[in-house]
């Protein structure tokens, strides 16, 4: 998770809980920011994604790049109901003590006010069994729907079931309902809904392609002869998934790259992971890149590893998007980030509740267009301290959709 003024009391119950919900919650954007970035060159069609051919050479991957420096993003949906306003709407914080989860909430209620509703947020402290009380409190309250991120709908089943019988809509972010192949896919959906990204309401098929997205960079910036030490979790099912994404697509991309996975759990962290990091970069002398679909390792060990380890010429770089890591950019200790869109995807979040409210098919809603952008010393890097925000005017968009425009 993105680093704040305090630290959880358990801090590897804080590390489960950033995997379990894929790395989502450590960034987030204030409501009051602005977009420091260019304007994108040109949307991606909805359900669609950047991807490589097989055999791609660094040199054909540059329109690629050019492409996701831009923006890879979607479409905000052209059309869709009106505001349904005077709504009772309550989002279920992920934990408001962690920054990427409080500016989530932040940007939910910021979407809400524009819809007309009246938004409570509840902070779950990251634990199951409060956004289950939370759940039924709002169902006792009558409610007229709930948002919630980053609890799998396994923790907080009883409650959705109870929300289904009272038929109040529970829509999701970042975490996977009863019905998915990691759970077994023997039982039904408990969520009314979950945002749709990229063609699929799976967060993990979301951030597979941000995974893509990192690998094309690596392999565009250090070569077809890189040497890639690969930040490998290993107590998460969803972690596995982004790195063989990541392995998936260095393979395909370049076929004389070298990927070598330095194993470690959220468990570890910051210690022992800190001297596996750093024994890692240490016995491979000849590693040019040092790569994680998490940004938030970087001020809990990882940074310290890479200086300890005494090599000032890796290339660096992440996935999320954090306020932090874009510091260390701007100081040349990391190279990049894939930044994803937590504010969008949050408006997004709203707008699809709000075509439940209207009476749209929870199973057909649109996709709602959030995707990702890179971050580098050059290119899109907010101002210090900012958060990051897409190079698209999505609030814009939404707002004329819900006025009926």
């Amino acid at each position: 998770m993105a680093t704040t003024s305090h630290t959880p009391a358990n801090p590897k119950r804080r590390w489960v809980f950033a995997a379990t919900v894929a790395a989502a919650l450590a960034v987030g954007v204030t409501a009051c920011s602005s977009s420091s970035t260019p304007a994108a060159s040109g949307p991606t069609s909805p359900g669609t994604a950047t991807t490589a051919s097989p055999g791609t050479g660094a040199g054909e991957l540059q329109p690629i790049i050019d492409k996701t420096y831009a923006g890879d993003f979607g479409v905000v949906p052209a059309t869709g109901p009106k505001a349904v306003t005077g709504k009772k709407v309550w989002f279920i914080s992920c934990g408001q003590l962690f920054v990427g989860c409080a500016t989530m909430a932040t940007n939910f209620k910021q979407a809400g006010d524009a819809l007309g509703w009246q938004v409570t947020v509840q902070d779950s402290k990251a634990d199951p069994s409060v956004a289950t009380a939370l759940l039924r409190q709002a169902i006792a309250a009558h409610i007229d729907g709930v948002g919630v991120t980053g609890f799998d709908c396994p923790g907080i089943r009883s409650a959705l079931l109870e929300a289904q019988a009272a038929k109040i809509p529970v829509l999701n972010f970042a975490a996977s309902d009863c019905s998915d192949p990691a759970f077994g896919g023997g039982e039904k959906g408990l969520f009314t809904a979950s945002v749709k990204l990229r063609g699929s309401d799976r967060t993990i098929d979301f951030f597979n392609a941000v995974s893509r997205a990192r690998a094309q960079y690596v392999v565009a910036k250090a070569g077809q002869k890189a040497v890639i030490l690969s930040l490998a979790e290993q107590s998460h099912a969803d972690q596995k998934a982004l790195g063989k994404a990541f392995d998936d697509e260095i393979a395909k991309i370049c076929a004389t790259c070298q990927v070598v996975p330095v194993k470690f759990t959220f468990a570890q962290v910051p210690s022992p992971a800190t001297q596996i990091w750093q024994t890692a970069i240490q016995t491979h002398a000849n590693a040019t890149v040092m790569t994680t679909s998490l940004d938030s390792l970087m001020p809990v060990g990882l940074q310290t590893a890479i200086k300890q380890g005494g090599r000032t010429n890796l290339l660096v770089g992440g996935g999320e998007g954090n306020p932090a890591n874009f510091d260390l950019i701007r100081s040349g200790k990391e190279t990049f980030s894939v930044a994803v869109a937590y504010s969008w995807i949050m408006w997004g979040l709203a707008d699809s509740m709000n075509r439940v409210f209207a009476g749209e098919d929870p199973k057909s809603l649109p996709d709602e267009g959030a995707g990702w952008q890179y971050v580098d010393a050059t290119h899109n890097l907010p101002a210090s301290g900012a958060y990051y925000e897409p190079s698209v005017d999505f609030r814009t968009a939404y707002k004329k959709v819900w006025s009926g425009q």
